[in-house]
């Protein structure tokens, strides 16, 4: 007989939750392989936090599909909240078409060539940086590259309305979780978002992409005949995501943890070219997406507990991250000579984040950068945690640095 479905008095989009997770994190891995969380908003919600029973749905897409949405919402009878990505809402076999023609445009050979161009905006963002010796890190640091180098290299936008970005983000993955008292105040407040909605599908039109953009490399499917013309929009808008939205929080959260352990911002200042082992080293330990959605396409059982189909599957990234059983007894330690590979903060198997390889590209040259010309990085205030329903990440960072 399968085990009774334990059950976790802990609701994991509470703002103390959304604030310190690692409670959390901790008691949903002690109660078993899947468990039942404090219901938000009227949903139906399992959790799981156990690295192996996370990797082990991320193995098995056949099972657990994404296709009915990778948030709260079942896509089979909710009426979702933008179109589904071609990418990340999709199953198996149209899933794998599509997979192979993003895996051509992310290829090694055309991400080796962003390197000069993000060579560039690295060395500028850090000279401004240096003059202004106190800033919020948030804006000023983790917000300012991406919103430059990546609208840049996939669309070729125009620099004017890039904050659209911004805002599409925060109703995006807001919208990925319930409408929580919180939730709602936060959408309430960004006011009527068609305009940077409108803004974000108009810069992926085939018009209005550069020709020597990713976004470009995209539209030249379609006229391979790989892609629809219907296709090409939703793919560079999920690009533009992948390199933009998770990448300015992964930053955010690699310089604070930097700041808060002086011992390994030596480290990075001793070899500068450790920034990237940084980079995966903190989306280990401060798992930037807080969890991601699967949905058992029939009843089956995780651990000897049965889950039925159309069940909505909280599989807690955080958590996985930081589960003593793969990652030893220093699991919750930031660790830069730790070899943080084949932690699941991008996801795992066909469905891992297609942008991962633009993101470590930021991230190493940007962190490489800074810390080769900044010899200290400390905070110059109180820091704000961003509370949002998908992203861990900070509202602000104020910090000083000295130059090298």
């Amino acid at each position: 007989m399968p085990a009774t479905l334990p059950s976790l008095d802990l609701d994991p989009y509470s703002d103390d939750v959304l604030r310190d997770p690692a409670g959390f994190h901790r008691a949903l891995r002690a109660a078993g392989p899947v468990v039942r969380v404090r219901q938000s908003e009227g949903l139906d919600l399992v959790a799981l936090g156990r690295d192996s029973d996370v990797r082990a749905v991320f193995d098995d897409p056949e099972l657990f599909v994404n296709s009915r949405g990778g948030g709260v919402l079942d896509l089979a009878r909710d009426e979702p909240f933008r179109e589904p990505g071609l990418l990340q809402e999709n199953d198996p076999p149209g899933h794998t078409a599509i997979r192979t023609v993003m895996s051509e445009v992310i290829s090694p050979r055309h991400v080796r060539k962003l390197r000069q161009q993000f060579q560039r905006a690295a060395d500028e963002l850090v000279d401004r940086l240096l003059d202004l010796r106190s800033f919020d890190a948030q804006t000023e640091f983790a917000e300012a590259f991406p919103v430059k180098v990546v609208p840049d290299a996939v669309m070729g936008a125009p620099h004017e309305g890039r904050g659209n970005l911004l805002r599409y983000s925060v109703f995006l993955f807001e919208s990925m979780g319930p409408r929580t008292p919180r939730a709602r105040r936060v959408l309430g407040d960004l006011g009527d978002v068609d305009a940077a909605i409108g803004w974000v599908r108009d810069s992926c039109l085939r018009e209005n992409v550069s020709p020597d953009s990713f976004g470009a490399l995209i539209w030249a499917a379609v006229d391979r005949g790989e892609l629809t013309e219907a296709q090409a929009p939703n793919l560079v808008r999920s690009l533009v995501g992948a390199g933009v939205d998770t990448t300015i929080h992964s930053l955010a959260n690699t310089l604070a943890l930097l700041v808060h352990h002086p011992d390994q911002w030596a480290l990075l200042r001793a070899r500068p070219s450790r920034g990237k082992f940084a980079f995966d080293e903190a989306l280990r330990v401060d798992t930037t997406v807080r969890q991601i959605f699967r949905t058992p396409a029939r009843d089956t059982e995780i651990g000897g507990i049965r889950v039925h189909e159309g069940q909505k599957m909280m599989l807690v990234l955080g958590a996985a991250n930081r589960d003593p059983e793969r990652w030893g007894d220093t699991a919750g330690d930031f660790d830069l000579t730790r070899n943080a590979g084949g932690h699941v903060g991008f996801g795992r198997g066909i469905h891992q984040c297609v942008g991962a390889p633009i993101a470590r590209l930021e991230a190493d040259v940007l962190l490489t950068t800074f810390a080769t010309r900044v010899a200290a990085v400390e905070l110059d205030g109180e820091p704000e945690r961003l509370l949002n329903n998908t992203l861990r990440g900070w509202a602000s960072l104020p910090v000083r640095i000295t130059p090298a």
